[in-house]
């Protein structure tokens, strides 16, 4: 049901309540889980899962939490790089806002909330650079500065996906933010240019399921590729690089 890749592991979840650790092609550890996990994010060294019942902290290979019961449904998770913030979205429309602690059953502190949504959360991306944050419903993608929790890009904004957002996916430089939907499209965004917006129709049959840019030049911002999944089995990649330079001007 997801995948995770922290500190030289590589994490799975799948319908028989397992997450699986692996490192080459050796699963090393087999952590069962209370109730069936359906997303997971890792932030370096940090893996939390979302299960249908609530969260679960897991860290080198081990389980360092509880079961972590919300008040709302998560529906979707975002870690900081540093292991110390976790973004949560909910089916109540809003993003919470969690400082993480070094130990204890529970060790999530809600720090803020999010509010903004019209439709429950259903994607959250937080940009390299650490300072945006990135989320999306059934129609909106909305940006947020993790400064001051302000509004960067608000709903209405950037509507123009007709089903619902499963991912979101930002440039290495944190100038572009990409988003996959339900309807088949991807769509490139620009913070800095809010009016201006790139649109790839028909990107997969059945639905995007999956965006990440990648290269071997990523990390210093240096690569435009960008992989995509779907529903109709196919991994695509897209060389951005042009379109989005025209586009936004960058």
């Amino acid at each position: 049901t997801s995948l995770s890749f922290a500190d030289g592991t590589l994490y799975s979840a799948g319908w028989d309540d397992l997450v699986r650790c692996t490192q080459g092609q050796i699963c090393n550890e087999k952590l069962k889980m209370e109730a069936q996990p359906n997303a997971m994010v890792a932030g370096t060294s940090l893996t939390v899962v979302m299960t249908v019942d609530g969260l679960v902290l897991v860290k080198d290979k081990q389980i360092v939490s509880e079961l972590i019961r919300l008040h709302y449904t998560a529906t979707a998770l975002c870690v900081s790089k540093d292991d110390c913030t976790l973004y949560v979205g909910g089916d109540d429309c809003n993003i919470y806002v969690y400082n993480i602690s070094g130990s204890g059953a529970n060790p999530l502190a809600e720090s803020h909330v999010i509010k903004g949504h019209l439709k429950p959360v259903q994607s959250l991306a937080l940009s390299p650079n650490g300072t945006q944050l990135a989320s999306a419903d059934v129609r909106d993608v909305c940006i947020h500065s993790t400064t001051d929790y302000s509004t960067i890009v608000s709903k209405g904004r950037w509507c123009f996906h007709a089903q619902r957002i499963g991912c979101l996916a930002w440039s290495p430089d944190s100038s572009i933010v990409a988003s996959g939907g339900n309807d088949d499209n991807i769509f490139l965004w620009c913070p800095a240019k809010k009016m201006k917006r790139v649109h790839y129709r028909f990107a997969h049959r059945g639905g995007v399921t999956g965006l990440c840019f990648v290269g071997p030049n990523a990390a210093d911002g240096g690569d435009w590729m960008l992989v995509s999944a779907g529903a109709d089995g196919c991994v695509n990649w897209w060389n951005v690089e042009e379109d989005a330079k025209k586009k936004f001007g960058l």
